[in-house]
């Protein structure tokens, strides 16, 4: 069964997917950033990781909370012709999800041998369109059905021409390609959004509703169902697979729960829901910022505070010409209001030591990724900083440390890389400083083509991100706290403003279908209390209770 796929995950109507929603996330930018070092006065820098990088794992490891002594195979073919990337980037993105639940091991299938699956709780497979050929033995083991199988995607055919009596062991079979298009997905009774960029998705016909049980149903253009997610024995099947073109109320969701349900049968979590105030530096108002803790605290809210520690406009570029430089030293007043902040419930996650790079003006340049706004005012990510290495991202680290050291703040309990991009380096180090990140993470073909963590491979070029809807530990080691609803931007009327909010309580009506889920926005505190009231009653009504990111499940 093949057929050629357009608008995938790595191709480049991804990447014009991505820098929209950059530039939407920089706001009203200002960057024009040059490939040049900074020359900073600073603290003493601070080498010593902070106390959560003793969360920090190996890639692999599961996240805090998995069940003991689970071990998942996840397996990915990769496209004939095209490039191994191709799947290794669906692969990838399994793996993290698979982490919520389990260890985990990444390996292309084309490498399976005899029995592999002998010794692990359970088997993740990913086939991309047109994939390579799957070794017989990998087929024989799955019919087997000795071990659980989550097949995400297409192949799914080789499974049943190669036993004749599959289909009615079963009770289903794959039946061709849809041929109506799939506008919505239904997951335990809630519509999931499918973007008709999607691409194909395979048509399945039940013969047998006594042996096989339907999950999920792929809602066609005509009203018409079929399903979308199937269940057999120990083989669940889902129709695609479900990674690109995503949305924040996609079927991106039922193949996140469903990846859960597979792997573990812990009960789950109650809905937990986090808010973070983001972009706060020396030039923060400490009236607002007191505020806006005194509205949460009276609320019983917990919060994060994105926090960079030094703030950088060397061409003056938001201040009217006037070069800028300001610390949290320079500024007690609004150390002293990030104090009140923490007495009431405040947690500080570190965003970074500048915000910008080079001549960028600080919370809205990037800081670990070059980048600059096109004649189109989009962004344009252009590559790795010059020098970027490991070794100068923990620089980086040590410096805004040490410039929180100096005023007596304590220490962060995550990292949040500003606009949530670096290179592989970056990330590398990120995980070994901290330990715990709170973002949408940004991946790069390479890192896992034999084994995570290849720096030298990692392909900027085709760099992707990947939000999650419950914690995970991804493929740099690193615990994610999730954040996974967006934010609440500028607005030029109340119709605007509604349709934001609404978007972001619709995201977290969605983000129910999953056991386990963290709904999870930012918030500017310049946009006062009433509207971030509005957000909070929203996602309270939808079910959820705010906590504190060490109650999300990292410690």
């Amino acid at each position: 069964m093949m057929r050629s796929s357009t608008g995938t995950a790595w191709g480049p109507a991804w990447l014009r997917l991505l820098l929209g929603v950059l530039t939407v996330i920089c706001g009203v930018l200002t960057m024009t950033s040059k490939p040049v070092a900074p020359v900073l006065l600073s603290a003493e820098p601070r080498w010593e990781p902070v106390p959560s990088a003793s969360l920090a794992g190996e890639p692999g490891d599961p996240a805090p909370g998995a069940p003991e002594g689970r071990r998942t195979l996840v397996l990915y073919n990769t496209s004939t012709p095209g490039p191994v990337t191709s799947g290794e980037v669906y692969g990838t993105k399994a793996a993290n999800l698979v982490s919520h639940s389990s260890a985990f091991e990444l390996r292309q299938a084309a490498n399976y041998q005899p029995d592999d699956m002998t010794g692990f709780s359970a088997v993740v497979y990913v086939g991309p369109e047109d994939g390579g050929p799957l070794p017989d033995a990998f087929l024989a083991d799955v019919r087997a059905g000795q071990t659980p199988v989550l097949w995400l995607g297409y192949d799914i055919n080789r499974l049943f021409d190669g036993d004749s009596g599959y289909a009615v062991r079963t009770g289903w079979r794959p039946d061709g390609w849809a041929e109506r298009a799939i506008v919505g997905v239904d997951y335990k009774g809630v519509r999931l959004s499918r973007d008709s960029q999607a691409g194909a998705s395979v048509r399945t016909r039940l013969l047998d509703t006594a042996k096989a049980k339907v999950l999920a149903e792929s809602i066609h253009d005509d009203d018409s169902r079929t399903p979308w997610a199937v269940r057999s024995g120990t083989l669940t099947y889902v129709a695609e697979i479900p990674f690109s073109h995503v949305g924040s109320t996609d079927r991106y969701l039922a193949a996140a729960d469903l990846i859960r349900a597979t792997l573990s049968q812990s009960p789950p979590q109650p809905a937990r829901a986090l808010v973070r105030l983001e972009d706060v530096g020396p030039t923060a108002d400490p009236v607002q910022l007191k505020q806006i803790a005194d509205r949460l605290h009276s609320r019983g809210v917990p919060f994060s505070i994105a926090l960079y520690p030094y703030y950088r406009d060397p061409k003056g570029i938001a201040n009217s010409g006037t070069p800028t430089e300001l610390r949290l030293v320079d500024r007690p007043e609004v150390v002293r209001a990030l104090r009140y902040m923490i007495d009431r419930g405040g947690t500080i996650v570190l965003h970074g030591y500048t915000h910008q790079f080079g001549d960028g003006a600080s919370g809205s340049d990037f800081e670990f990724y070059r980048a600059r706004l096109n004649d189109e005012k989009a962004v344009e990510l252009l590559g790795p900083v010059p020098g970027d290495s490991v070794r100068w991202a923990s620089e980086r680290f040590a410096l805004a440390l040490g410039e929180l050291a100096q005023v007596g703040l304590p220490d962060p309990e995550a990292f949040e890389f500003p606009h949530y991009t670096a290179s592989a380096a970056g990330y590398q180090a990120a995980t070994e400083t901290f330990g715990v990140r709170y973002d949408r993470g940004t991946y790069f073909p390479g890192w896992c083509s034999t084994k995570c963590g290849d720096i030298a491979q990692a392909d900027p070029a085709g760099m992707y991100t990947q939000a999650f809807p419950y914690l995970v530990r991804d493929v740099y080691g690193a615990v994610v706290v999730p954040e996974n609803l967006g934010y609440i931007p500028p607005w030029s009327d109340a119709v605007e403003l509604d349709h934001r909010i609404g978007e972001i309580l619709s995201a977290a009506r969605a983000l129910r279908v999953v056991d386990d889920g963290i709904a999870s926005f930012f918030y500017h505190p310049y946009l006062g209390t009433e509207v971030l009231d509005r957000v909070i009653d929203g996602i309270t009504a939808a079910g959820y209770r705010f906590v504190s990111l060490s109650d999300a499940g990292h410690r």
